[in-house]
């Protein structure tokens, strides 16, 4: 098999399975684990998976999973997101910390980053991204809001999830959506989504947007923040020029986070 056959299997494989131990996929693929961790770097650098002791996560959401087939970074914008995650973990996230997450591939990008901060606190209404967490994290206090479980999404939902957040605290929320747009404000397709969303806007001191640039100008269904009650915006460097400079005349702080070289 070409090696680039062979890393299209191999990441419709992990997209499957979610995460798997470097010598299994020497195995399966019979390879050796020198060319499989070669393999495995280079999608780890097109922010693809995250590479862990002895194995690997795949770093993309329910979805993206179902809709891997050949994927590049400009079918899923995992390169975008994981620069986002990067620069979000970087800039928001202290020693110490309170951090919800919301929902979403964007959000969850953030996780492989927090590795360097120490005694955290960090809930999510995400299976898929406590699952991450659980993994990449295992000294970090890691607690899920219960509630109902949307087959679809793996995001817990409804009055229990809504309800954790009214005696929980927290310094700071990362919150994505399916669009933002000067007129809606940051939107979801889903209603129960984006009343999660609201209630961990409630609870946190501060409020970080995350949304890679091919959502800017777009609107999906409900509201989760009006334009004017968005304080910071976290996207990627193909924002552009008008649209940055629109929001930042909304007194937005816009944070464009640069994409890496590619390997």
């Amino acid at each position: 098999m070409l090696p680039e056959a062979r890393r299209r299997h191999l990441l419709s494989y992990l997209a499957s399975v979610g995460s798997a131990a470097i010598v299994d996929l020497s195995a399966r693929y019979h390879v050796s684990s020198m060319t499989i961790r070669r393999d495995l770097r280079k999608m780890h650098d097109e922010g693809l998976v995250t590479l862990t002791h002895g194995g690997v996560v795949f770093d993309g959401d329910a979805p993206e999973r179902r809709e891997i087939q050949p994927v590049t970074r400009d079918h899923n914008r995992a390169g975008e997101k994981r620069a986002i995650g990067r620069h979000a973990a970087m800039r928001f996230v202290k020693d110490n910390d309170v951090v919800l997450l919301g929902a979403g591939a964007t959000v969850r990008a953030i996780v492989p980053f927090l590795k360097r901060k120490s005694n955290l606190q960090v809930v999510s209404n995400s299976l898929r991204t406590i699952e991450l967490l659980r993994k990449t994290l295992p000294s970090a206090t890691v607690m899920g809001t219960g509630g109902i479980l949307s087959a679809d999404s793996l995001n817990f939902v409804g009055p229990v999830a809504e309800g954790f957040f009214q005696d929980y605290f927290a310094r700071v929320a990362f919150i994505s959506g399916a669009g933002l747009s000067l007129r809606a404000g940051l939107t979801d397709s889903q209603l129960l989504e984006a009343s999660v969303k609201q209630a961990m806007i409630r609870s946190a001191e501060k409020t970080v947007v995350l949304l890679d640039s091919s959502k800017l100008g777009t609107t999906a269904a409900a509201q989760i923040l009006a334009i004017d009650e968005i304080e910071t915006l976290v996207t990627d460097s193909g924002i552009a020029s008008d649209q940055q400079r629109q929001l930042l005349d909304m007194g937005i702080d816009v944070q464009a986070a640069p994409l890496p070289a590619l390997a």
